[in-house]
Parts: structure tokens; sequence; C-alpha cells
């Protein structure tokens, strides 16, 4: 992920939650299908990750939303 744009100009923080959000997002598509796997019983086609790993990222996700609402409330507040 560059955190400099042209010119030498820094990326702002914001926009860096924004990608980092952007990009887990694949993280969670794989969780929800190794999930969805898992309840269907398709043992012939193992899951990607255990459901335990699979709800941490799905958990990590909503942390990360929760920091990106904080941080956007915190900056149009100032």
């Amino acid at each position: 992920m560059r955190t400099n744009g042209e010119g030498g100009k820094h990326t702002s923080p914001m926009r860096l939650l924004e990608m980092l959000l952007d990009r887990f997002g694949a993280f969670e598509t794989i969780a929800f299908a190794s999930l969805q796997m898992a309840a269907t019983g398709d043992h012939e086609n193992a899951p990607p990750m255990s459901r335990m790993t699979a709800n941490a990222i799905l958990e990590f996700g909503d942390d990360l939303r929760q920091a990106y609402q904080a941080a956007t409330d915190w900056v149009e507040a100032r």
C-alpha cells in the first residue's frame, strides 16, 4: 500500500483506513465461504480455514469498520 502520493505528499490516515477496509473484504469473503462450506458438511472439499479462524477474521472486520467510523466521527467533530 502506498503511503505517499505524487510529489511526496502523504496519504491521509482516513484514506489509508479506507484502503485497508477495501482490501480486507477479500479475507471476509474467504471467511464467509469457509463458514458456508462447514455448515453444509461438505467434507470432501475441506474449507480453506477453520471456523475459529473464519470467525476471528469476521470479528476483526467489524473492529476495523468501527475504527474507521470512530476516526471519521473524530475528524468531522474537529
